[in-house]
C-alpha cells in the first residue's frame, strides 16, 4: 500500500505543475495585421502662406504660418485648412483680419485649378468700405492662388459675393491680384 501512496504522490507531483502551468497572453497582433487596408497617419508640419491687408487698408501683405497636417494631405485638406487659418485671422498686430471669426465655408469644390467656395453670410460684412471689400475677396483669392489654385468663384448663401459687394469691378472668377501686394 506504502508503494500506492508513493506512486500516487509521484504521479500527483509530476501532472500538478504541467496542469497549473501559468499561459502567456498571446501577443498582440500587428496593427497592420489587424486593419490591412489602413495605414499609420503620419502628421508633418508645413507652411502655409496667408494675406492679410495691412493696417492702413492699403495692400494685402503675406503671413506665414506652421500647421500641422496628414503628410499625404490631398488638395480639399489642403484648402479646408489653408481657408480655416484664414478665417481665423492674422496673429501680425501690423496686419488686419479681414474676414470675420464666425464666417463658416459651407461648401467648396475645387475642379483642376478652378475653387467655387460657398460662404455663410457672416462673410459679409455691410460697414467695409469698397476698398475693405475688395481686399477682403483677394485676401481669399491670393492665399488660395498660394496651393497653385488660379480661379476663385465666390459664393455668400449660394448668391456670388458681387450681388452684395456691388462695388467690386471684377466678374467672377477671380484670378490673383499682384497689384494689391507691393512690390519687393
Amino acid at each position: 500500500m506504502k508503494k500506492y501512496i508513493v506512486f500516487a504522490l509521484l504521479a500527483a507531483l509530476i501532472i500538478l505543475p504541467a496542469g497549473c502551468k501559468k499561459e502567456e497572453p498571446a501577443a498582440d497582433p500587428d496593427p497592420e495585421q489587424q486593419q490591412p487596408g489602413e495605414q499609420q497617419t503620419v502628421l508633418v508640419e508645413e507652411e502655409i502662406l496667408l494675406f492679410y491687408p495691412d493696417k492702413g487698408g492699403n495692400f494685402l501683405l503675406p503671413e506665414f504660418r506652421k500647421i500641422i497636417i496628414k503628410e499625404n494631405a490631398g488638395s480639399n485638406e489642403m484648402v479646408e485648412i489653408v481657408l480655416s487659418e484664414l478665417i481665423k485671422g492674422t496673429e501680425n498686430e501690423m496686419l488686419d483680419s479681414i474676414t470675420p471669426a464666425h464666417a463658416k465655408v459651407l461648401s467648396f469644390g475645387l475642379d483642376g485649378s478652378a475653387i467655387t467656395i460657398d460662404f455663410s453670410e457672416d462673410f459679409i460684412v455691410d460697414r467695409y468700405s469698397n476698398r475693405e471689400k475688395l481686399l477682403q475677396v483677394y485676401s481669399v483669392v491670393n492665399t488660395l492662388s498660394e496651393l497653385g489654385i488660379e480661379e476663385v468663384s465666390i459664393f455668400v448663401d449660394g448668391e456670388p459675393v458681387s450681388d452684395h459687394y456691388t462695388s467690386l469691378e471684377t466678374e467672377m472668377p477671380y484670378v490673383r491680384n499682384d497689384e494689391l501686394i507691393p512690390s519687393k
